[in-house]
């Protein structure tokens, strides 16, 4: 006769244990407490389970807590406080990286934001067409633009650049071979490899050449029946120097014209040729050569709201239209606007509306004028004994995965608590919202990043920590 284990832990517990367990609260009795039950069920009661199920585990560890019910009531209150505290907050980017994908790559500047602002707090015509009187198309505000900007036939959005790969491979290349170099099997942020987005959009990888070197007639070998596009996928965020060739586009596009088949070019990060960028192709240059279809990044050198941006031929870019998948992919109208008032800078050459490029092309002796405030600001503070700094002169980094081959000379100020070691004074720094890096010691804050009066908010910073840690 088989006998059914029985759970021993009950009786291995002291009799101090078992009356701590049998003095926790029910959970009717706390929802009833005066501290509680102003607050939605809904909310409080997952709470409440959590705080008894962990009251429960230290008595069973050992632990000896109180037994006060409004002492109980009261830490339930204030993490429920907590909970409702906004994760998404404001900070100081003083790292140098100026589309910092962590801290929401390209921001916008006020000029842009006021101009949308209008549109996005009345009904507007994101998909009402005035002169018809019926349904209209939200992509066509933004794509008009960018057509004539370009110079190429039509064009498409999607939420950003990863969906613009697999809208093109999905619609083109469904069940079909794709030739790419192997050099250009890249992985992105988030594990998004080509490799696996092809397999998402039931693509067919053809890979060609070696990992260094690819030549045009590797891709011409291995077109068959089977084959629907070469793709080209360019190399942001990395770069290979060396024994090295790869094919430019221009050739790709002849290649495919030959052979009556598609040409695409994932760039990756766009930008507009405004910025002096070596060996980093613009979307201007490779829309000279007419390309089938090219896509990248709204967010990143672009310097605008999170999308992918697709441009080519209107025959294919209808068929994209055309995919279901493009209904799970669309933009809303916050990212449309302020895409349309992005590239209305651009037209208008105001480039001061677009911090990402404000930012990449500040003049090095502005960056040096700007650390000599900041150095001046710290020193004259009532908390200069206890912090050295230093001028310097650091390196910044366009970041969000572009032109990691280049980086751009800056200036910025070292610090060196006199009580903290540089981890705890970078992490209280992070805690206010200051985000900064760690060199041999000491925290690095790059002025090339730092947005107006960012300066007299870092100063502030730094008393609150310092003076609360000298007390």
């Amino acid at each position: 006769m088989q006998h059914t284990p029985k759970d021993t832990r009950q009786d291995i517990l002291q009799p101090t244990q078992k009356a701590l367990l049998r003095s926790i609260p029910k959970v009717d009795t706390l929802l009833t407490h005066a501290d509680l039950q102003d607050f939605d069920k809904a909310l409080i009661l997952p709470l409440i389970y959590e705080y008894l199920q962990a009251l429960r585990d230290s008595i069973l560890q050992g632990a000896v807590p109180h037994t006060d019910i409004n002492t109980h009531a009261a830490k339930i209150k204030a993490k429920l406080k907590q909970s409702q505290i906004p994760t998404m907050q404001s900070v100081i980017n003083a790292t140098g990286v100026v589309i910092h994908t962590n801290l929401g790559r390209s921001v916008f500047s006020k000029e842009i934001l006021d101009e949308i602002t209008p549109l996005l707090s009345t009904y507007n015509t994101l998909e009402y067409d005035l002169h018809k009187g019926k349904r209209g198309e939200r992509y066509i505000h933004a794509t008009q633009i960018l057509a004539q900007m370009f110079g190429v036939e039509s064009a498409l959005l999607v939420n950003n650049n990863a969906a613009s790969v697999l809208l093109i491979l999905n619609t083109f290349a469904q069940g079909k071979e794709v030739i790419i170099s192997r050099g250009e099997l890249v992985e992105i942020g988030g594990s998004f490899r080509i490799p696996e987005v092809m397999k998402s959009a039931s693509s067919i990888l053809c890979e060609v050449g070696a990992t260094n070197k690819t030549h045009l007639r590797d891709y011409e070998n291995a077109i068959n029946e089977k084959t629907a596009m070469i793709m080209k996928a360019h190399q942001s965020n990395f770069k290979q120097i060396g024994f090295t060739k790869d094919c430019h586009i221009k050739d790709i596009i002849a290649l495919a014209k030959k052979y009556n088949l598609i040409d695409y070019f994932d760039l990756g990060s766009g930008h507009c040729g405004i910025l002096s960028l070596k060996d980093e192709p613009s979307v201007s240059e490779i829309c000279k050569y007419k390309p089938s279809l090219l896509s990248f990044s709204g967010d990143k050198l672009f310097g605008g709201p999170q999308l992918g941006i697709i441009l080519g031929k209107k025959k294919l870019i209808d068929k994209l239209k055309a995919n279901q998948l493009l209904r799970a992919l669309r933009v809303d109208k916050f990212s449309i606007l302020a895409l349309i008032a992005t590239l209305q800078a651009y037209i208008d050459k105001a480039y001061h509306k677009i911090p990402t490029l404000n930012m990449l092309s500040i003049p090095l002796e502005k960056l040096e004028s700007r650390a000599k405030v900041l150095q001046s600001l710290i020193t004259q503070s009532h908390i200069s004994q206890q912090v050295q700094v230093e001028m310097l002169k650091l390196s910044s980094l366009a970041g969000g995965g572009s032109v990691p081959h280049i980086e751009f000379e800056s200036w910025g100020v070292s610090l060196q608590s006199k009580i903290l070691n540089a981890k705890a004074f970078e992490e209280k720094l992070r805690l206010k919202g200051l985000i900064t890096c760690i060199q041999k010691d000491k925290i690095l804050l790059d002025t090339r990043t730092l947005l107006p009066h960012d300066e007299e908010k870092i100063v502030m910073i730094l008393e609150s920590i310092l003076e609360q840690n000298n007390d």
